[in-house]
């Protein structure tokens, strides 16, 4: 059995008949925050241009107690919260498993400059827990102690697991020209 149109059923088919190119829509909900695709970040190996003055070198020694996380005086609880749950978009990746430490340090050096000349803000860096190593891991402490030193970093955290965890650190970088 064929159900019969009502009469402003029959108007809208008319209607819309009569108007080339309109169309019935099938539900009124508009998504009102539509979400942005993530940008898959770039994982970087050896191909930097040389490293600026900007960025400073490392001394021979680090020591022995540097924080696993620190943050700005400047940067909310908020944003804090989220760099540590990794939730911010990364803009770029370096991986430093099977560097020496002076080697790891002219590659940090490089990628930072790669970073801020791209205007990257959230990284992350690969540095490895160190279980090959005799002792305990050799690059986390560097890497951190490279990293308070800069000027342009604002902000760095250990990674969640899904990351890497203890194996990996955050970085967010200050806004170019800032």
């Amino acid at each position: 059995m064929s159900r019969k149109p009502s009469e402003t059923e029959n108007d809208t088919i008319v209607s819309m008949d009569s108007l080339p190119g309109i169309r019935k829509l099938h539900h009124d909900k508009a998504d009102l925050y539509p979400q942005k695709p993530k940008s898959k970040p770039s994982i970087r190996h050896r191909n930097f241009s040389d490293p600026d003055q900007t960025i400073s070198t490392i001394s021979k020694t680090v020591p022995e107690s540097v924080s696993d996380s620190w943050f700005h005086h400047g940067i909310q609880k908020k944003m804090q919260r989220n760099m540590r749950m990794g939730k911010l978009p990364m803009d770029s990746i370096l991986d430093l498993h099977g560097y020496r430490q002076h080697e790891a340090v002219k590659e940090l050096s490089a990628f930072l400059t790669y970073a801020l000349k791209t205007q990257a803000k959230f990284l992350l860096i690969i540095h490895g827990k160190g279980f090959r190593s005799q002792q305990e891991s050799k690059l986390r402490p560097l890497v951190q102690y490279w990293l308070s030193e800069q000027q342009a970093v604002i902000a760095y955290t250990p990674a969640q697991p899904k990351d890497g965890g203890n194996g990996a650190t955050y970085v967010y970088l200050k806004s170019p020209g800032k």
